[in-house]
């Protein structure tokens, strides 16, 4: 999550990347780290351009279960969240690189983004996955047990909710729906008069986000979140939340049957 700053996702992140890389592991974006990264992508910035197809996917979802399942999609509430998604940023550092803009930009509006273009580098093809409740982290490994790909997630905040072990992948949904179940939200659902089932639309304000790789431990599973400023903390009722950007590049790097190791 890219908030101008380092800290301790980031230093996670490099001893990942330099552990994949057979480099000194030192969590530091030292000048080897960078040759292997490509040097030309160091602080590199580039600028956006808001259009029509932006501001269409702006349209805050209800607030109720119930106005929620009868929406056709769950998109952005604001066009800053949608920024902030797109741009893998956190909403108050991209306002701040752009200080001149007004609330909600606007179609033509030029904005100064980070460039998060994918950055090219081979891989070794995954094998399995490593969760790690301790440092809230998601590594996709290769056969030799090296990181593919390294991710920050969130874990349950009760204790007795984290699964540990090995688990397997059961399947994989691209923009799944979601069903709230009232019997597993029984205040919310009295709340509401809510009495059975609701099946609410896909989209990126979906409680699962954009993508769910379910697990063979049941209502357990790998999934976005409409709240990515949230990851990193303990919240979820039990599953591995990513944000959408993450989950996205992580689906097609799984299959089902594949293993997932959770430990400390």
């Amino acid at each position: 999550f890219i908030d101008g700053e380092g800290g301790s996702r980031t230093v996670l992140a490099l001893r990942a990347f330099q552990v994949s890389r057979r480099l000194p592991v030192t969590g530091v974006a030292d000048a080897g780290t960078w040759r292997e990264l490509g040097t030309e992508r160091n602080g590199n910035e580039t600028t956006y351009t808001i259009t029509a197809a932006d501001v269409a996917a702006v349209h805050p979802s209800p607030r109720t279960w119930k106005g929620k399942s009868e929406a056709a999609v769950l998109g952005y509430g604001t066009m800053w969240e949608l920024l902030g998604e797109r741009f893998h940023a956190k909403r108050a550092w991209l306002r701040s690189l752009n200080p001149g803009v007004g609330v909600e930009p606007e179609v033509g509006t030029v904005l100064r983004v980070p460039d998060v273009s994918p950055v090219s580098l081979l891989s070794p093809e995954a094998v399995s996955i490593r969760i790690g409740l301790g440092a809230k982290t998601v590594d996709v490994l290769d056969a030799g047990g090296k990181p593919v790909a390294h991710f920050p997630c969130s874990i349950a905040a009760d204790k007795a909710k984290r699964p540990a072990g090995v688990l397997h992948i059961q399947v994989v949904i691209p923009h799944p729906n979601y069903t709230f179940d009232p019997k597993l939200f029984a205040a919310t659902a009295a709340a509401e008069g809510i009495t059975h089932k609701l099946v609410i639309p896909p989209g990126p304000r979906n409680p699962v986000g954009v993508a769910w790789i379910g697990l063979d431990l049941p209502g357990y599973g790998i999934h976005g979140t409409p709240e990515p400023e949230n990851i990193g903390r303990t919240g979820s009722h039990g599953c591995f939340r990513m944000t959408n950007w993450n989950v996205e590049t992580l689906l097609p790097m799984v299959k089902v049957g594949m293993a997932v190791e959770v430990g400390p």
